[in-house]
């Protein structure tokens, strides 16, 4: 909405139909009259639409808490971090040698090549497919990238298979529950989120999705998208032109209305929009591949710190812990989490605010 609005001036009318809360993914979770991300918690400091929005829109930004991190395998740590950088350093390169500093470099040199994006979007440009403007920003690796997965991606990169299974394979559970098995492009571009400069809106990075929808003047219209169907009606000048019939559901029932223009932001798919498209010349089909299913949790308690092998909880340095592929783990990943406006705040205590990520509802 907020790019339609600066393309096509103020004269245009903007309908958004959202059946749930603007934002997706950037949802928050209420626990004890504190708000807590849901979803979307941190930004790469190379998001450069996010940064714009939020200097445009005058809303604070916020940097995570430093905390410490654990990689559990179901039996053991395969890896603790220290509050010692130095002592750091010298525990990667004894677990995975030269791998960590690899990664950065090669982690880097795609995000260089993802960058290009910015350039052809200033200057209007577009693609017809996605091959296209991926060639157009990575040439053939980034192709290969599309076809791989991120475990085959990086094997053929010369990375360790044990770097592999206990860093990138953690990462990937805590982003997707998908594991090294996920695409190699998109594994690729998520291991930024390891990187340093990470950030967040104060008060919850959904703010950014309210405030471009203020800004755009849109009307945002409570309902669920039943079906898009193009047809053809006559101009002032007597040609047809063509115009899509959206029927949509309401509190007050089935209603519709008629768009010179439709742009979908939904997971296409029977369980999530689905949405049917009729008339449509050549057919849509049918979106074939299932979405991976979240779960978020909170939890505000003490940790049974002995379940990771910590008989005593004052023992217990962690505040973050990821997992490795294990089928006997019904966790993804747990950490300590701050309320989206006071995201600087310490804990005192054992007691805490846990996020948990699972593949099945706890």
């Amino acid at each position: 909405a907020y790019f339609l609005r600066q393309k096509f001036g103020p004269g245009v009318q903007l309908h958004v139909l959202e059946k749930a809360a603007l934002g997706g993914r950037l949802h928050t979770l209420d626990l004890e009259g504190a708000a807590y991300e849901a979803g979307g918690s941190v930004i790469h400091p190379l998001n450069l639409h996010m940064k714009h929005f939020v200097k445009e829109l005058g809303l604070s930004v916020a940097s995570p808490e430093g905390s410490l991190a654990g990689v559990y395998n179901g039996e053991e740590f395969v890896f603790e971090e220290s509050s010692w950088s130095f002592i750091n350093l010298l525990k990667l390169l004894w677990h995975y040698g030269l791998n960590p500093l690899r990664m950065s470099m090669w982690v880097e040199d795609i995000l260089d090549k993802f960058m290009r994006i910015y350039r052809y979007q200033m200057h209007d440009y577009a693609f017809s497919s996605n091959e296209r403007l991926l060639h157009a920003l990575g040439g053939n690796d980034f192709l290969q990238l599309l076809n791989q997965t991120i475990d085959e991606a990086m094997q053929k990169a010369g990375f360790s298979q044990k770097f592999i299974n206990e860093v990138v394979g953690p990462t990937m559970r805590f982003a997707y529950g998908q594991g090294a098995k996920v695409n190699g492009l998109v594994g690729a571009v998520s291991m930024a989120w390891i990187q340093s400069g990470l950030w967040s809106v104060k008060g919850g990075n959904k703010l950014v999705c309210s405030g471009l929808i203020y800004s755009s003047k849109a009307e945002v219209i409570p309902g669920t998208v039943v079906s898009i169907e193009p047809k053809t009606r006559p101009s002032r000048g007597g040609d047809p032109v063509k115009v899509y019939e959206v029927t949509y559901n309401t509190s007050s029932g089935l209603t519709g209305d008629t768009y010179d223009m439709v742009l979908i932001a939904a997971p296409l798919g029977r369980k999530l929009a689905n949405i049917t498209f009729r008339n449509f010349d050549p057919p849509i089909p049918e979106f074939p591949n299932p979405y991976q299913q979240i779960f978020t949790t909170l939890v505000h308690g003490r940790l049974n710190s002995s379940f990771f092998g910590y008989h005593d909880p004052q023992a217990f340095p962690f505040r973050s812990v990821f997992t490795t592929d294990n089928p006997k783990l019904f966790i993804n990943s747990l950490g300590v989490v701050s309320p989206v406006g006071d995201t600087g705040r310490k804990v005192l205590s054992q007691s805490a605010v846990w996020k948990v990520f699972s593949k099945e509802e706890l």
